[in-house]
């Protein structure tokens, strides 16, 4: 049974972030620690407010759970640089190999949930550190300054994500519009892996499903499963979690 430290904001509705990823490592067996980043105001209406955790309060709650056993980390919202270094450094002084970063930039009503700095500074400081990055395509041409709209421009976007120096980054295709849904996986070292699995009516209206589909995978990957492994399992995990909720 891991212990996930799970690092992000907390959503008021529970349907996203720290809520969410709590809610999928314990179904699957895993047990978790918490670094809230910020206090958010949302629900199925939008997006109305966000309140950024003090530095102070930010480290003092990572540094309550250093003496703890740390299988993985699932990394969320970070909404400004300082959040990003204080994490990164804390990372780098624990030396986790299990780190998987789900880079929050926007909601899906358009709200930015992190500032430029803090944009360039995961890219500084925190995907160096990390195992996988998971961003969808948005994210992934926010990331590049890239204006990708199709999965043909996907494997180039994935490389540049992989430049800034993750182990591996998942590319995933939930923005395409493709019949099916085509995630990618591309590894350091330009080994490459597609995900393709079909859509499921009314998905798009499910909220916190890239949450849910990061905290699956660190739960996998600290079982000592494989990189690969461990999305085609949380893919397994996500899609049935979807289902179940698109026909409530």
């Amino acid at each position: 049974m891991p212990n996930l430290l799970v690092i992000g904001g907390a959503d008021s509705s529970g349907g996203a972030g720290v809520s969410a990823d709590l809610a999928t490592i314990n179904e699957l067996g895993g047990e978790c620690c918490t670094c809230i980043t910020a206090v958010t105001a949302q629900g199925k209406d939008g997006f109305f407010k966000s309140y950024t955790i003090p530095s102070s309060i930010l480290e003092a709650q990572l540094q309550s759970v250093k003496g703890l056993q740390i299988d993985g980390i699932k990394i969320g919202m970070l909404p400004n640089r300082e959040a990003v270094e204080i994490v990164a450094a804390f990372i780098n002084e624990i030396s986790c190999t299990t780190v998987i970063l789900d880079p929050v930039i926007k909601t899906s009503s358009g709200k930015f949930l992190s500032s430029k700095d803090g944009i360039a500074a995961l890219k500084e400081t925190l995907f160096p550190v990390s195992s996988l990055i998971t961003p969808n395509l948005d994210e992934a041409n926010l990331l590049t300054s890239g204006n990708c709209l199709n999965y043909e421009g996907v494997p180039m976007l994935a490389e540049k994500c992989l430049s800034y120096g993750s182990g591996a980054v998942l590319v995933k295709g939930g923005h395409l519009n493709t019949p099916q849904c085509k995630d990618l996986l591309l590894v350091d070292g330009g080994v490459q892996k597609n995900f393709i699995h079909e859509r499921i009516p009314n998905g798009t209206e499910v909220r916190g499903t890239g949450c849910r589909l990061a905290s699956a995978i660190a739960y996998y990957f600290a079982c000592d499963n494989s990189l690969h492994f461990s999305i085609e399992k949380a893919i397994v995990y996500l899609s049935a979690y979807i289902s179940q909720k698109a026909a409530s």
